[in-house]
């Protein structure tokens, strides 16, 4: 036996019998009306003023966007810096030219571009030793362009570089001393502190170096012990010293010599006819270089004293007077001489 399906009627509203008459149809906005010549007329008159700066306003936007906006190119010369080189290695052939960037966007955005502060940095992070070329195309502009500017040429777009082994080595001093000290003076000891520095620097280089020299130091006319810093001397690009200075110290003392002074006439003082034999010497003197080099023995500097000697005959040595204090005699020949003092003649 089948039950009858429920089913909902809708029961329609009740109808007012005071609004049984027909709508009227719609009608289109008003404001789709077009304005009468009278209003477009009273239209434009009202404030001409402002109407006119909004008429040169939107001219100039116009123009900003259409013209001023349109894409144009610049060129850019930037310099090109090398960043991420491994510790070990070190590049010996470094750009020295800038790189000239084409570079395409909006001209009020390409003026805005500083190629006094941008660079192009180029990654080593992978390199290797050897010859290395770079494809510039991949390096970045830091700082980076604003996003409507692209670069669209770069001139050279391969970059050469030489990648060597960075080497370290602890390498002794040389000290390099130009010219004489003054007459009669010598160096009597020089050193330098410290006496190794470490050297760093391409292989090729500082595995070949078996001394550091410092710059020359002039002795001319030296006559007294100083001390100086002075730098080492340059051993190659991109070899570097520390450190760069060192302390010298240059010691000099006079140089002694001996010199000998033949056939020196003997003069007696402080007696009258007193005879010596015999009547000549020679003397070797000892002292000064810079003395004895131009030194002459005065007349009468050689003399034996008679004074207090009772007649008779005597042995005795020569002197010098009025010697200089630096200056000695280191030898007499002979070494005595004999006095003879006759009678009525002593003192």
């Amino acid at each position: 036996m089948k039950l009858p399906a429920l089913r909902f009627r809708r029961t329609p509203a009740p109808v007012d019998p005071g609004d049984a008459s027909p709508r009227p149809p719609r009608r289109w906005p008003n404001w789709i009306r077009l304005p009468r010549r009278t209003a477009i007329r009273e239209l434009v008159r009202r404030n001409p003023g402002l109407k006119l700066i909004s008429i040169l306003l939107a001219c100039f936007l116009w123009y900003s966007i259409n013209v001023l906006e349109r894409d144009a190119e610049r060129l850019v010369e930037v310099p090109i810096s090398i960043r991420k080189v491994p510790p070990e290695l070190i590049v010996t052939t470094p750009p020295t030219k800038p790189a000239t960037l084409t570079v395409r966007g909006p001209g009020t955005i390409l003026d805005g571009v500083d190629e006094h502060k941008s660079r192009l940095v180029v990654d080593m992070s992978s390199t290797g030793p050897g010859e290395v070329r770079i494809d510039l195309s991949n390096a970045v502009m830091t700082p980076e362009l604003p996003r409507r500017l692209k670069v669209v040429r770069t001139q050279p777009q391969r970059l050469k570089l030489t990648v060597e082994r960075l080497s370290k080595r602890r390498i002794p001093i040389k000290l390099d001393l130009a010219g004489s000290p003054a007459l009669g003076y010598m160096i009597a000891q020089s050193t330098v502190t410290p006496d190794h520095v470490e050297v760093s620097g391409p292989a090729s280089k500082v595995d070949d170096l078996k001394e550091i020299s410092t710059e020359p130091i002039d002795l001319h006319g030296l006559a007294r012990t100083f001390q100086r810093r002075v730098l080492l001397e340059w051993a190659g690009d991109f070899v570097v010293f520390v450190p760069d200075k060192v302390q010298v110290n240059v010691e000099v003392e006079e140089i002694m010599v001996s010199r000998e002074f033949r056939r020196v006439a003997v003069t007696v003082i402080n007696g009258d006819g007193v005879t010596v034999t015999p009547g000549v010497v020679n003397l070797t003197l000892h002292g000064p270089q810079r003395l004895l080099h131009n030194f002459k023995i005065p007349d009468g500097s050689v003399v034996v004293d008679a004074a207090g000697l009772a007649p008779g005959s005597y042995e005795m040595p020569v002197q010098l007077i009025d010697l200089p204090p630096a200056i000695e005699i280191a030898a007499r020949q002979p070494d005595r001489i004999r006095v003879q003092v006759g009678k009525g003649q002593g003192g």
